[in-house]
């Protein structure tokens, strides 16, 4: 019996270099939409999302009974949005215009944790939205996946995602990236746990843009300072 893949999308080595500072990003909530298609698709089911706390798991309750649905319904829901992402998910608001200015300073990476076989969809809907950047869809540990980018990239790495065990698990792995926080829905934002000391913490793409250009401009600077 084959194993399934883990990993879907090109090799770190594959991966084209213009630039030598390098921007990672994680995809839902970041760049694609998700807990807003999320909230519409359990909708359908006759259920809501409630953010009572910083997980899914529990706060999603049917509106006849109350009764919060199992980890098992969350998952097959999941995977519909997944397999219907296409015309379910949307780009963050401002992530097309700022990556695209972006991109002529930084090479760009989209790392992902969606299960790999739906690398397709996602592939052609981010192709759709105007980010055409490359994407890498692994249920490996994303510190392990950013520090095998880091070794190729000699200037500075950016890392933005959602979860703050990403955050933690790239520090752990990649100590010496620069790590942002970026959530696009505000709904579990009051739940949010502790992010790890140095994370920077972006509202939306106008504070992220302007953070990574802040972060790009010192690193550029402490460069040229060590060069003289």
């Amino acid at each position: 019996m084959s194993r399934r893949n883990v990993t879907e999308g090109p090799s770190v080595d594959e991966i084209a270099q213009s630039h030598e500072a390098l921007l990672v990003l994680d995809i839902d909530e970041v760049v694609l939409e998700f807990i807003a298609p999320f909230e519409a698709l359990l909708a359908e089911y006759g259920a809501r999302l409630h953010a009572d706390s910083f997980r899914l798991t529990g706060n999603v309750r049917s509106l006849a009974t109350g009764t919060a649905l199992a980890g098992s319904e969350l998952d097959r829901m999941t995977m519909r949005l997944y397999e219907e992402q296409d015309v379910r998910q949307k780009a963050v608001s401002g992530a097309v215009e700022s990556l695209a200015r972006l991109s002529a300073v930084a090479d760009i990476v989209f790392l992902t944790a969606m299960t790999p076989s739906y690398y397709p969809q996602r592939r052609a809907l981010l192709d759709r939205e105007g980010l055409a950047f490359p994407m890498i869809a692994t249920e490996r540990s994303k510190g392990a996946v950013v520090a095998e980018l880091g070794d190729r990239w000699t200037g500075p790495l950016i890392f933005a995602d959602d979860l703050p065990p990403n955050l933690v698990s790239v520090r752990r792995s990649f100590p010496t990236a620069h790590l942002i926080h970026l959530m696009a829905n505000e709904a579990f934002r009051p739940h949010l746990p502790p992010l790890p000391t140095g994370v920077l913490a972006a509202a939306d793409w106008a504070e992220a843009e302007s953070m990574i250009r802040a972060i790009l401009g010192a690193d550029g600077l402490r460069e040229r300072q060590a060069a003289h």
